[in-house]
């Protein structure tokens, strides 16, 4: 888990975890070794909608923003795509708020689970 990676490192001050699914975190706490990372004092766990999350937050706020995603949609057996609730992290808009939220030289690690990704949700 990228936290985890991220804490190993002193010179990070503060790790805002944003998770949209409290019930995942809670099976990660329980199941995986590294559920202790929520435990560092520097984490502060936030279970909310990481586009709402990303919206509101300060601009110029942030050195790293480090984006774990899901894919967007699924495909039926039909070939129609079906929306997930992740899509809204991929849409123009989300883009420039991670962008505000970021200082001048921010970096925005942005990971999916498609190697081949054709994003329906701009």
């Amino acid at each position: 888990m990228d936290i985890i990676q991220v804490l190993k490192h002193s010179s990070v001050k503060h790790v805002d975890h944003v998770d949209l699914d409290g019930d995942v975190v809670e099976i990660c706490r329980t199941h995986f070794p590294w559920s202790d990372a929520w435990e560092d004092p520097r984490v502060k766990l936030h279970i909310a909608d990481g586009a709402v999350f990303v919206a509101n937050s300060k601009h110029d706020f942030y050195d790293v923003v480090i984006q774990d995603s899901s894919d967007p949609y699924t495909c039926c057996e039909d070939g129609s795509l079906v929306e997930l609730p992740s899509c809204v992290l991929f849409t123009q808009d989300h883009f420039r708020n991670v962008h505000k939220t970021l200082r001048e030289k921010g970096v925005f690690i942005f990971q999916v689970c498609s190697i081949v990704l054709e994003c329906h949700c701009m």
